[in-house]
């Protein structure tokens, strides 16, 4: 009698599904598209009775509210130009104050290798967002490097910042920068030159707390006997909870040198 029950249950249940409407949903979060006011959200993401995030992950930069982060970070590089100090570790401490449309940072460090330490040359920066549609960001901003790296002939260098993002998606961004650096060193041996780089890259959110891109970017050296650098780059970002993030970043030259770098950053927002 058990026996005939259950086959009866399996038999209904394949005849009521046999029958059944096919729900299109196109980005599998279990909301039909008929419904679903946002259609394109990343697959892990948690979402409402309408389809859409209840989180959103902004970037640090990307903030429209006003707010302060703290960020504090450990690298290690390798350059095998370099004689006798092949290898560096440095720890970075950066301040960041974003206001509307404006972000503010100072950066400092310390660096370590087997010829000696010291710090690094502390930077200030300023850099104005101008939002040209929904999808569609530019960024413009000044920066000034401070001399505080022990190296004789060192001086205080300027430097122009662009950039531009656009998100074809909620969950896709393509960004490039370029950046123009006036060198104000003293010449030691070498003849310097102004600088400059260029960046293009693009990056997912594979959910509203997680984000990895990659990049590829192209920079001229301040020395005009080196050739210029071309690097493969990527970056994951990690927001941990409403105030504390972390990101992991990995660089590497692609000629015939060996330098590549490894940078992790814990930061923590005050607001």
């Amino acid at each position: 009698m058990m026996m005939t029950k259950t086959i009866t249950t399996f038999a209904l249940l394949a005849y009521t599904l046999s029958y059944a409407a096919p729900i299109n949903d196109q980005d599998f979060d279990g909301v039909p598209d008929s419904i679903d006011q946002c259609p394109k959200t990343p697959f892990l993401n948690t979402v409402n009775a309408q389809g859409c995030t209840e989180v959103v992950l902004l970037l640090p930069e990307e903030t429209e509210k006003d707010s302060l982060t703290l960020t504090i970070g450990y690298g290690y590089s390798t350059n095998e130009d370099l004689i006798g100090r092949e290898s560096q570790r440095t720890s970075k401490i950066q301040l960041s104050y974003y206001y509307d449309d404006w972000s503010y940072s100072v950066r400092t460090g310390y660096y370590t290798h087997n010829k000696g330490n010291g710090f690094i040359d502390t930077s200030f920066k300023i850099k104005k967002r101008f939002k040209l549609s929904k999808n569609l960001k530019v960024g413009l901003g000044i920066g000034v490097k401070l001399p505080t790296y022990d190296f004789i002939g060192n001086k205080t260098d300027y430097t122009f910042y662009s950039s531009l993002s656009y998100y074809p998606t909620s969950s896709l961004s393509v960004f490039t920068g370029y950046r123009y650096t006036f060198i104000n060193d003293e010449k030691i041996i070498t003849p310097l030159q102004d600088t400059h780089s260029t960046y293009l890259g693009v990056g997912y959110f594979f959910r509203h707390d997680f984000y990895a891109n990659i990049s590829y970017a192209y920079s001229q050296s301040k020395f005009t006997n080196e050739h210029s650098i071309k690097i493969l780059g990527s970056t994951l970002y990690y927001k941990i909870n409403t105030q504390w993030f972390t990101t992991l970043s990995y660089s590497r030259e692609f000629d015939d040198d060996l330098h590549d770098a490894l940078n992790l950053k814990i930061g923590y927002k005050f607001w």
